[in-house]
């Protein structure tokens, strides 16, 4: 078949008369490998593990952070003279408080940050308590110092002894005052301090909803002092307490008067304990409910401002873990009450005075100081003036006190690992709030049953 004007028909085609092949497209498409499905478990279970401690570092920062950081930690400017008597002797190490030898804590306890507004000088530290641990021969001694004691006080000459750390003015200056005081005094390195607001220990009683007690006989005391609280106006003033027997439910200032009070029992100091016993095991229940849970972000922020320590978090939790560790029967308890001590009047105000030559035995006993345990008579005819030295009558070197290592540079997070790892009676002690509650406790009561709860 030709075309126009006889030409061949005009075909398309490959170029030198090759003939054209059927065209096959190449698959370019690669085949999608399958993400594993262990590796879809484990991105998953990774990415809620971040959001669980993303959400938890929130919460701690936004809950416990500032109070743990406010309490814990305080840094004190020793006193000239108040050095450590085995700085040169022992080399301390960064093992933990526990890892050294014998070692000493002050606790101060004072009843209400109002006088620091009445008087705009401090507070008065009413409560002195020397706990010397022995981690060897695992024994706790608590060596209550009357606060009315009539003591020399570094630079400020012849005070009560609750005085000193309002004339330190109070905070860490105030404790290392005290701590100064009780080294010149007795001989008694004081390795580390704890102070508490008693207003503290109300808002603790008030968060977890009082106290339910079955009060076994009228509690009266027409010399209670009336310095707590919002409404004292007076730090000096004093009122008469009476609280009905029967069951009764306690609120934060009630229960403090009830566990406090020192002339309302008929039957004395025993009365006392009884009393404490009721209100430990009202805290102890409560506390162990697991209901606190939710209150535990009040409870920190109920210790801040009223529980001031040099020591580290993990710290004071390996020591009250310590100290609950022991029974009863290895934690000593001893007041400078008589036969040590007698009232007498000096500058028209009630003060005791020592007995040195029954004091010095006393605090050889119980601190393994040897010679270096020492006490000021006071002369009762000349009570300004410096007191003579009383020093032990044994002769030698002392034993070393506390070389106690450098505060632990623990990480709130490890003491949060540490806690969670530990028992409370049969709860874990989150953030370490129960051994801050402990501390409050134990100088709220002055007695090692307050480590029960």
């Amino acid at each position: 078949m030709h075309g126009p004007n006889g030409a061949p028909p005009y075909r398309q085609g490959p170029p030198d008369g090759k003939v054209a092949q059927p065209s096959r497209r190449k698959n370019t498409r690669k085949k999608k490998r399958r993400f594993p499905i262990w590796a879809r478990v484990a991105v998953g279970f990774l990415t809620f593990l971040l959001i669980v401690v993303s959400v938890g570092a929130y919460y701690y920062y936004a809950n416990f952070s500032k109070p743990l950081s406010d309490i814990t930690g305080q840094t004190v400017t020793r006193i000239k003279g108040d050095e450590n008597p085995n700085a040169g002797r022992n080399g301390s190490n960064n093992g933990g408080i526990l890892s050294g030898g014998r070692f000493n804590i002050l606790l101060l306890g004072s009843d209400d940050d109002y006088k620091s507004v009445v008087i705009n000088q401090g507070i008065l530290a009413q409560t002195d308590i020397v706990v010397s641990i022995d981690p060897a021969s695992k024994t706790v001694s608590m060596f209550s110092i009357p606060r009315d004691s009539w003591v020399n006080v570094p630079g400020f000459g012849m005070h009560k002894l609750d005085e000193a750390y309002l004339l330190g003015g109070g905070g860490t200056n105030g404790a290392a005052l005290s701590m100064a005081t009780i080294h010149q005094d007795f001989g008694i390195y004081i390795s580390q301090y704890a102070w508490v607001g008693l207003s503290g220990f109300v808002n603790v009683i008030n968060t977890v909803g009082g106290i339910d007690i079955n009060v076994l006989h009228p509690i009266t005391d027409d010399a209670y002092p009336d310095d707590t609280g919002k409404g004292a106006t007076d730090p000096y003033a004093y009122k008469r307490l009476y609280i009905a027997p029967g069951p009764q439910h306690l609120d934060g200032l009630t229960a403090l008067e009830y566990v406090r009070s020192r002339h309302a029992d008929l039957v004395g100091d025993f009365g006392r304990s009884v009393r404490q016993q009721q209100i430990l095991s009202q805290l102890k229940y409560k506390l162990d409910n697991p209901s606190v849970i939710g209150e535990l972000p009040q409870l920190a922020h109920d210790l801040d401002g009223y529980v001031k320590t040099s020591m580290q978090l993990q710290d004071v939790f390996n020591l009250l873990y310590f100290a609950k560790s022991l029974n009863q029967g290895q934690i000593g308890q001893y007041t400078l009450g008589p036969p040590y001590s007698s009232t007498t009047t000096i500058n028209n105000q009630a003060v005791v005075v020592l007995d040195c030559a029954k004091v010095v035995p006393l605090i050889q006993k119980i601190f393994a100081i040897g010679s270096a345990a020492t006490c000021q008579q006071v002369d009762t005819n000349n009570p300004m003036a410096v007191p003579a030295r009383v020093v032990a009558a044994t002769s030698g070197n002392a034993p070393a006190q506390a070389d106690v290592p450098a505060a632990s540079s623990s990480t709130s997070w490890q003491a949060a690992q540490a806690s969670a790892l530990s028992l409370f009676n049969g709860n874990s002690d989150f953030l370490g709030i129960h051994s801050l509650l402990d501390l409050v406790f134990l100088v709220a009561f002055e007695s090692p049953a307050a480590l029960q709860i």
